[in-house]
């Protein structure tokens, strides 16, 4: 029996698929940070944000450009269509929900969990470290809020609890404050 013969089954038997590519892709998002801190210890934060942020446009100019569909129009489509493309793109074996979606006098919330998050998986950190998918979220809704013409004036993204720091799950709140109306 050939070492290929006795690898797959092992694989297939003791790891479900999902499971099996959450793993894979933790193991190589962490040896690539690991390598990134090596050559730039000072500006990892920077390099995962900006490829977020990178990754974020291009879903959006992809999806409704490319693909002919309609922008959502309000703060809820907004995260529900932020929820999907996380869930499809970006965090396709982690859980992604919509944890809370609210509105306030002056501002509009949503806090999204990504449970069993691929990013966080096998990194410890003090704080919340997931900068790549604050980066995604963050030009996505830049993107969609002012195509909209929303007229906000404050949008804050801030990534509350991470995997990486121990937390059951990575929760990002996202805040759209609107200007006081006088």
């Amino acid at each position: 029996m050939s070492n290929r013969e006795r690898v797959i089954p092992w694989w297939q038997s003791r790891l479900k698929e999902k499971d099996l590519m959450r793993a894979f892709f933790a193991k190589t998002w962490n040896k690539l940070g690991n390598r990134i801190a090596v050559m730039f210890p000072d500006r990892v934060k920077d390099l995962y944000y900006g490829a977020g942020r990178l990754a974020g446009l291009e879903t959006q100019r992809e999806y409704f450009k490319v693909g002919n569909q309609k922008p959502p129009g309000d703060f809820k489509g907004i995260v529900e269509f932020l929820k999907m493309a996380l869930n499809k793109l970006i965090v396709p074996f982690g859980g992604v929900e919509i944890e809370n979606l609210y509105k306030l006098f002056l501002d509009e919330e949503a806090v999204i969990r990504i449970q069993d998050n691929p990013y966080a998986s096998g990194y410890e950190a003090e704080e919340p470290s997931c900068y790549f998918l604050q980066g995604f979220i963050e030009a996505v809704m830049e993107y969609l809020t002012d195509y909209n013409r929303m007229g906000y004036e404050k949008l804050l993204i801030v990534e509350d609890t991470c995997m990486s720091a121990k937390d059951d799950a990575c929760r990002f709140k996202i805040t759209l404050t609107y200007p006081a109306r006088g």
